[in-house]
């Protein structure tokens, strides 16, 4: 009786049962035979489409030793025994980006000792930043195997079965959370059928993960994984393939050790996004957006990494260039040094991973910053970027935002200028006058409670500044600025801009003013 073979594989992004979780592994699997290039595994005939993908096995190979082959081509392991995936084209040399995926890999899709055994003792791996001669030192679990590499938990190539010898494949098997972390399962595994598990080996590829360091949240998420929701699997390789190139014309925000540091999950999601995205027109788009999964220790598991929230982010905002601003000028992160001599990375402002939330969540870019400088130290390390946050600004595109953060700029420029003609007459510091003011404008603002209070402010702000005269800005956009201040649904709209707009003052008069968007 003649044996039937699961093969050709064929699997269509399409396939109206496919979850965002079927999407993003066909995408890992793409980027997969994308990396194999023309030297794919012996005996293995892989095609790839726009929205299919189809693996073909040629000669008298079994099932068995097919799926053998193409995991061995999968899942690899590097000579310093850590985790590497063909299919997210790591670039040679760059060992701290495959260092920090296999920290947190580890930690997530195979966080349980048995599905990667290895060392007790963690290894060292020295890290140099760029632009920067001192060396960081981060520590990684280094393993002999993993669970990708002989599909363990699935049932697939398990010798203990009856047709193990015959080189079939059973028709159905389970998966794992080695294959989706954080997924419940009850008293039995989730079982699904051959072919689907065999898919799902590849979501490990298909996925950006990152450390998560946040300070907006309470809670004390570690990890994050972004499930990128796929529209075109050969745009989607080529893209991943981009990532790992350095270009002088597209800045890449996750092709680094640092670049995997963030302080939250839209963050996460946004960065890898616009990586993404970077070389794309519109029309070209590989994804529509993803789904961003925090993962952490909660209090009622102590074991084992859980998830602890799901966030589900676009492929498009009004303000995105808003965000791209400040992840460039203020979204790097640090290594700071412990006792011990380690290292441990953080992100050096929380204000791209605000700005982030807020867009996820449909609020204004600019929703919260006051919680950003309500502690007067936060305030002061705030105004040491305020080049950095003048650049932001300058990335806006809503008009009203405009408005009012240039009127503001104009009239803080003026009372300075009030401050330095005092100073000259009076012998008196200047520096130390321009601190006072600005520390008792951020209290003032801080304080209002009503719409009116806070119109009022910014009018008798702008008329100080002018000693009762008509300040530019307003007079040029007086209807438009007057419509926005006295609507009582902007009130933590204008309290936030008011705020964004003293911490955002720079007075080159080299850079590029706001009113010249």
């Amino acid at each position: 009786m003649e044996i039937e073979s699961i093969f050709p594989l064929t699997y269509r992004l399409s396939d109206p049962n496919y979850t965002i979780y079927h999407r993003a592994a066909l995408g890992g699997l793409a980027a997969t035979i994308k990396a194999w290039g023309k030297s794919p595994p012996d005996g293995i005939l892989p095609k790839l489409e726009q929205d299919s993908v189809t693996i073909e096995k040629i000669g008298d190979l079994t099932d068995r030793e097919a799926l053998k082959r193409i995991l061995d081509a999968s899942f690899k392991l590097t000579e310093d025994k850590l985790i590497d995936l063909p299919g997210q084209f790591i670039a040679e040399g760059n060992d701290g980006l495959r260092v920090c995926i296999h920290q947190i890999l580890t930690k997530t899709f195979l966080q349980h000792h048995r599905m990667r055994p290895g060392e007790k003792q963690p290894r060292q791996f020295i890290l140099q930043e760029a632009d920067s001669e001192e060396n960081h030192s981060v520590t990684y679990i280094a393993i002999n195997s993993y669970a990708h590499q002989k599909a363990q938990g699935t049932d697939l190539l398990d010798d203990s079965k009856k047709n193990a010898d015959s080189g079939v494949l059973s028709k159905i098997g389970s998966i794992p959370q080695s294959m989706i972390p954080g997924a419940m399962t009850g008293r039995r595994s989730l079982q699904a059928p051959v072919e689907e598990v065999i898919l799902l080996l590849f979501l490990m590829v298909g996925c950006a993960t990152f450390f998560l360091r946040p300070k907006t949240y309470k809670e004390k998420f570690q990890y994050c994984i972004i499930i990128p929701d796929i529209i075109d699997l050969k745009k989607f390789a080529l893209a991943m393939e981009r990532i790992s190139i350095q270009s002088q014309d597209f800045q890449r925000f996750t092709r680094n050790y640092l670049g995997r540091v963030v302080g939250g999950a839209e963050e996460a999601a946004l960065s890898f996004l616009l990586d993404m995205t970077a070389q794309d027109l519109e029309r070209e788009r590989s994804i529509k957006g993803c789904q961003a999964i925090a993962m952490g220790q909660v209090a009622w598991d102590k074991n084992q990494i859980n998830r602890s929230i799901s966030v589900k982010v676009g492929g498009d905002y009004d303000e995105l260039s808003v965000f791209r601003a400040a992840k460039q000028y203020l979204g790097k992160s640090k290594f700071i040094k412990m006792k011990d001599g380690k290292s441990f990375s953080v992100p050096e402002t929380s204000i791209p991973e605000l700005i982030a939330a807020n867009l996820a969540a449909n609020r204004h870019w600019c929703s919260h910053f006051k919680e950003l400088l309500a502690e007067k130290k936060d305030f002061r390390n705030l105004l040491y970027r305020n080049g950095d946050l003048h650049k932001v600004a300058n990335a806006i595109k809503n008009k009203e935002d405009i408005a009012i953060i240039r009127a503001f700029h104009k009239a803080w420029e003026m009372t300075m200028g009030q401050m330095g003609d005092r100073a000259r007459e009076n012998h008196l510091d200047f520096e130390r006058l321009v601190e006072v003011r600005r520390e008792k404008i951020r209290n003032e603002i801080l304080r209002l409670k009503t719409t009116e209070a806070c119109a009022n402010w910014f009018l008798k702000f702008c008329a100080s500044a002018t000693k009762g005269g008509s300040l530019a800005p307003i007079r040029e956009d007086a209807d438009l600025i007057r419509d926005f201040i006295f609507n009582r649904r902007n009130f933590d709209r204008l309290q936030n801009l008011l705020l964004f707009a003293l911490v955002s003052y720079e007075s080159d008069k080299n850079n590029k003013d706001i009113d010249n968007n």
